[in-house]
């Protein structure tokens, strides 16, 4: 049935629809941009463009601030990933036409891109040659800053993940996702920290598979933007983790970038590997979506059910029927 995942998708989205406030807001009023960031996105690829765009006039008068920055933001969202959220406002909002928000935003943004490493900082405030650069930070914020059209930064994070894959010394059994411009790749990091450094294929533990599906993700689309093909060829070397990794990362929420990624590039080199990847993915994700159509996760049950219904998207628009 090659409309399954289209199916999946619309009865998620139907689940999100009953989040939304009488005034325009999304989620828990107390969650602000945890709760909403993925919501305009998510529900615009189901179809459901108003209540889109009621969300994203919500922010304008709500969560915009002067600076381009988006609120209220709970201290949850205030770590190494505050601009990610901000990634995820700007792409729904530029896709629906909403082009103050998006252009505000990304006008944010830039002010944490490193034009010298091309990457972003994972700081909304340090900008300093320690200040560390995530693979998942930089990609997310590359993809926003695609969208808005700044392609000076969506090339640099091209270049900055070319320099990250040839400082890597275990590739692709080992994927070093974090570094600085002073240090380079870091290869040691606080055991306590282990996901956010590294990615180890073979270990069937909840680590951060989505690393390489993100920057593949990335760079495939960054392909289609500027037709250069050393940017598709990266990004088919940033899935090699994926297509060694042990069957546990195929059983997380982890793997919806991976599916996303196989999608996009099934799409463009109709290689069939990445057909039975992207598959493998959505199917799994079907399997475990509740009956009331959310992707049930405790306090993230919104953001992972907004997030999971745009990547089945994805996947519908690449193998459906």
């Amino acid at each position: 049935m090659t409309d399954r995942f289209r199916t999946a998708r619309d009865r998620a989205g139907s689940f999100l629809l009953r989040q939304m406030r009488p005034d325009g807001g999304f989620g828990k009023v107390e969650s602000g941009v945890t709760d909403y960031y993925k919501a305009p996105l998510a529900l615009l690829v189901c179809g459901h463009s108003c209540a889109a765009g009621r969300i994203l006039n919500w922010i304008r008068q709500h969560g915009l601030l002067p600076n381009g920055d988006f609120a209220p933001r709970p201290e949850v969202a205030h770590g190494y990933y505050h601009t990610y959220y901000n990634a995820w406002v700007i792409m729904g909002a530029h896709r629906q036409g909403q082009f103050d928000l998006s252009q505000r935003g990304s006008d944010f943004l830039m002010t944490t891109w490193d034009p010298v490493s091309g990457g972003f900082f994972s700081s909304a405030t340090d900008r300093t040659p320690q200040t560390l650069q995530d693979i998942w930070i930089a990609c997310g914020a590359g993809l926003a800053v695609l969208y808005a059209g700044r392609m000076e930064a969506a090339v640099g994070v091209g270049r900055w993940l070319q320099r990250v894959r040839e400082q890597q010394t275990d590739f692709p059994d080992r994927l070093f996702t974090v570094c600085s411009p002073a240090g380079g790749l870091c290869t040691e990091f606080p055991a306590a920290e282990k996901d956010r450094y590294e990615f180890v294929a073979a270990e069937p533990t909840n680590q951060y598979f989505f690393q390489t599906g993100i920057a593949a993700g990335y760079l495939a689309e960054l392909y289609k933007a500027t037709g250069q093909t050393k940017w598709l060829e990266l990004a088919t070397a940033y899935m090699l983790p994926a297509t060694i990794a042990c069957d546990h990362h195929f059983t997380t929420y982890q793997s919806g970038k991976v599916g996303w990624a196989g999608a996009v590039l099934y799409t463009l080199t109709g290689d069939p590997i990445w057909r039975k990847l992207a598959e493998r993915v959505g199917d799994w994700l079907i399997s475990k979506q509740a009956a009331n159509g959310s992707w049930e996760a405790g306090d993230a049950t919104i953001d992972y059910t907004c997030e999971m219904l745009v990547w089945l998207d994805e996947i519908d628009q690449a193998l459906g029927s």
